[in-house]
This record gives structure tokens, C-alpha cells and sequence, in this order.
């Protein structure tokens, strides 16, 4: 049984399956149960640089990126939008602004973004890790910019883990056969830390949660360039990390959704959509290159990172004709493109969402 979706851009057939298959007791069970409202009012963004729309602005600073929408550099890892962006777009609302970059209190009641590009649970690459994002918001409750009340009428996002992994695999842990107790022991600390910080959502008032399980790492071009980008790793590290982490995180999900009274949480499948485009994005969306990135840089010592230019301002990378071709657009980040692709995905065909119903059928149900 094959599943057909279109939009204006792509038609996505894929043949639907199954989605893949305790926390302790700090639940907050004292608060009121929320029902579903009319419509979010706003959307609060936690997470990394696959979220990132403006707070961390290092080589999203250049060119190219941006290139397509807004058409200069904008703090996003790509040529336009991300997913934060494609999800906002879903729910009908107003793109987030970075929360660096609030100028007034009206902005954040219209949705904050507090994610940082390279941030992780921990402090993976020494940047605002998740639970200083969770205090970031906390703060902008404490001082009365945001109320809990307003709070359980939005929707919050959160997409983060990858990076602690990779800071973990650079580390010399990347290998073959790795010492069990010890990858075991990660990989519940990294879930155990987005549990805790959606506790803390929920006590600030948040009730609908969309969380988003690891991108497919074996799949990175800085792992497939060893094979001219032409196929994904078997890597037992970097399969049994994406394979435990997302068994965890759903098992954790569903314990919050059982014992926080009004608390709805769905966890978008980004292993599986994104394991669909490069395999069978030529097939089935329109993509022409589903492995290759779009920008890739050329010339030590930068390697393949985009965005660098000599001393003569001459680029230092290799850019494609048109990035929508590609499901990548540089190394590490997926082209809008691609993005809207996946979240087309999560939003209209069963089995892109982790033991729940499609997206869009998860706004109806709650009101969001």
C-alpha cells in the first residue's frame, strides 16, 4: 500500500510502515489539565543549528548562505529556511525571532527561538546547551514577558542530540566495536536531559511539544566522503547510537504523555524521512543528487566546510547550480528543500511520526 503526497513543489510517494519501535518521578502532577486550544498563538524553538535562525552567527554569517531566502546571509546553516521555519509555516504562525535578538516584549510574545547552532544536551561544543535555553525562556516568565497562560495556547519545537554525539565520536570513541556500559550510559544521560528540559516546559506552562528524534548520522557527508559521498556508513558506533537514542527517546515521550495531565508531545521521525530522501529522494521527490552537498569547501584548512574565502575574498568552496536538487546543502545541513520535503512528511503520511498519528492530525486533535 503506497501513500502519495503533493505540494507545490514535490510528489512524495512512499510505501507506509510502522513507526520505529522510566523516566523518574519528577513529574509536576499537580497542574491543571489543558485542553486543546483554537489555533497556536506562537511557536518557542529549543535546539541546534538544525533549528538556529539567527543566535549563532559564525559562517551562517557569509555567503552563500541565505543565498535563496532571505537572499543574504541570515544566521540559518543553508540556503533558506530550516526547520524551525517549515514547522512555523505548518502551524500558520509567525517565524520565531532569535532570542539574541529581541528588541521588544511584543516579539516574544509572537514566538522566541533561543536555539544555538552547535549546542547540545550537554555542553557538547562549549555553546548554550539545552538546559540554558530552558532558562532562557524560564527567565522571560519570571519577568512577565511570557505567561503560562499564554504559554499552554503555543507550541514549542525541539531538535537537538546529534551534536553531543559527534564531540563524543571525535573524542576517539568512534569505533567498530565500542565499550557498551559506557555508550549506554550517553546515550540515556543525552534522553535523559531533553526528558528533563520537557518537564520543565511543561511546568512553565508549555502543553504542546513537537520533538524530533536524531538526523541519520551514518548518512553525513563528513562520514561519506570516504566514499565520494556515493553511500552511508556501517559504522556499529554511529548505527547503535541513532538506534538506542530514538528507542529512548520514545519509550521517555511516552511516559510524559502518560503521566503529565495535558501534556501532548509528538516525536517526528527525521531518522526515517531523511533515511527515505537519501535512498530514495531521486525517486520519489524530485532530487537529483540526494548525497552529494550542494556547497562544499576545497581547500585545507577548512576541508569541506562552506562559507570561508581567502584573504582576497575569493571562495574557498564549491557551490551547485541549484540547491534544491540537492537534499544537502552543506556538510552538515539539509537544503530547504529538503526540509520541506521531510516535513511534508511528518504532516500528511502515517508512519513519520513515532507511534502517533501525522502531524496534521496531531494539530487537529489538540487545537494547535
Amino acid at each position: 500500500m503506497a501513500a502519495v503526497f503533493r505540494n507545490s513543489k514535490f510528489s512524495v510517494n512512499v510505501n507506509l510502515a510502522l513507526a520505529y519501535g522510566t523516566i523518574a518521578a519528577t513529574m509536576l502532577v499537580g497542574l491543571a489539565n489543558i485542553s486543546g486550544v483554537d489555533g497556536a498563538s506562537a511557536m518557542y524553538v529549543f535546539g541546534d543549528s538544525y533549528v538556529d535562525t539567527g543566535n549563532f552567527r559564525d559562517l551562517s554569517a557569509f555567503p552563500p548562505y541565505g543565498s535563496i531566502w532571505p537572499g543574504y546571509p541570515a544566521g540559518r546553516f543553508n540556503e533558506g529556511r530550516n526547520l524551525a521555519d517549515c514547522i512555523a509555516e505548518l502551524f500558520d504562525l509567525p517565524y520565531p525571532t532569535p532570542y539574541l535578538r529581541l528588541e521588544n516584549n511584543s516579539e516574544a510574545l509572537r514566538g522566541v527561538n533561543f536555539a544555538r547552532s552547535g549546542a547540545g544536551v550537554t555542553y557538547a561544543y562549549g555553546l548554550t546547551a539545552l538546559v540554558s535555553q530552558v532558562d532562557e525562556i524560564e527567565a522571560l516568565v519570571e519577568k512577565h514577558v511570557l505567561t503560562k497562560a499564554h504559554l499552554r495556547k503555543s507550541v514549542a519545537l525541539v531538535n537537538i542530540g546529534v551534536n553531543d554525539y559527534h564531540v563524543r565520536n571525535r573524542r576517539g570513541a568512534f569505533q567498530e566495536h565500542d565499550k557498551e556500559q559506557e555508550l549506554h550510559t550517553t546515550i540515556t544521560t543525552i534522553v535523559d536531559g531533553i526528558a528533563l528540559s520537557l518537564v520543565r516546559l511543561y511546568g512553565l506552562g508549555v502543553r504542546n511539544i513537537v520533538v524530533s528524534n536524531l538526523a541519520l548520522m551514518a548518512c553525513a557527508p563528513f562520514v561519506t566522503e570516504v566514499t565520494t559521498f556515493t553511500s552511508c556508513s556501517r559504522n556499529a558506533t554511529l548505527l547503535t547510537q541513532t538506534s538506542l537514542h530514538n528507542s529512548l527517546l520514545q519509550q521517555r515521550v511516552k511516559t510524559l504523555n502518560r503521566n503529565l495531565g495535558g501534556l501532548h508531545i509528538i516525536l517526528v521521525d527525521q531518522t526515517k524521512a531523511f533515511e527515505v530522501l537519501f535512498h530514495h529522494g531521486s525517486e520519489h521527490a524530485g532530487f537529483e543528487n540526494t548525497m552529494t552537498p550542494c556547497c562544499i569547501g576545497k581547500a585545507v584548512p577548512h576541508g569541506l566546510v562552506c562559507g570561508h574565502n581567502d584573504t582576497a575574498g575569493h571562495p574557498m568552496y564549491t557551490l551547485c547550480e541549484d540547491p534544491s536538487k540537492h537534499v544537502l546543502f552543506d556538510t552538515i545541513h539539509p537544503s530547504e528543500a529538503a526540509w520541506q520535503t521531510a516535513v511534508d512528511l511528518f504532516a500528511h503520511v502515517d508512519g513519520f511520526t513515532v507511534g502517533g498519528p501525522t502531524l496534521r492530525a496531531w494539530m487537529s486533535k489538540h487545537g494547535v
